[in-house]
């Protein structure tokens, strides 16, 4: 297995080396041809100027001359550009080539990688861990119920019972206010009411000399 895997790696690594060096020479030929085509255009405008300059020197055949290697050179810049454009292709192949070698590559890791998985695990150990993980979820919830459950004896109150208490409590403090609002009423002193009551007559005054006018008769006697 280990051998196979080396043995892939190499072949990977050999051909992702002649990619790049296939792809390098590609791209330097690509700029020969397109230094040949410069230099090819700067040959033609020579030879169109010389041309004009013959023409007006009335030397028809030089002038012509000058035309048919301008014609050769043209001809020779059109087929530069057929080559460049089938570089052009080659690099494009090239390109698609190594992306999907770098595709089919990744995909054969990942399956590798699942494949792994697979001889790790079996219906038996799946079945096992997900029993296990339903038991400690199980486990967990009764302990967190048990921590939820009221501490003492809370729950073996009986709630009649509890409403009767209560309903005597009420009862008694109502009792408690009834006798505090009859206590206040008696210690409040008595209010006085003002009745009309018979006026006493205010004695006259004594005079003395009508007396002694009564006295005398008797005196005489």
């Amino acid at each position: 297995m280990l051998k196979k895997v080396f043995s892939m790696s190499k072949k990977k690594t050999t051909s992702s080396a002649k990619a790049i060096s296939s792809s390098d020479k590609l791209q330097e030929t690509l700029e020969t041809l397109e230094k040949k085509e410069q230099l090819l255009q700067k040959k033609i405008s020579n030879e169109i100027q010389k041309a004009k300059n013959y023409t007006s020197q009335k030397n028809k055949n030089a002038a012509i001359q000058c035309l048919k290697k301008k014609k050769l050179y043209e001809a020779e810049i059109e087929r530069i550009a057929n080559l460049q454009l089938r570089v052009h292709d080659q690099m494009l192949t090239l390109h698609g080539a190594t992306a999907t070698t770098e595709t089919i590559d990744a995909l054969r890791k990942g399956s590798n990688a699942v494949k792994s998985i697979q001889q790790s695990l079996n219906a038996d150990d799946v079945s096992k861990t997900i029993e296990e993980a339903s038991e400690q979820s199980e486990n967990m919830k009764q302990l967190q119920d048990a921590l939820a459950t009221s501490i003492g004896v809370t729950d073996d109150f009986d709630e009649d019972e509890l409403e009767a208490e209560l309903e005597e409590l009420e009862e008694a403090e109502l009792e408690e206010q009834i006798l505090e609002q009859n206590s206040t009423v008696t210690t409040q002193p008595p209010s006085i009411t003002t009745t009309n009551l018979p006026k006493k007559e205010t004695p006259k005054p004594v005079n003395n000399a009508d007396n002694l006018a009564d006295l005398q008769p008797e005196m005489a006697l």
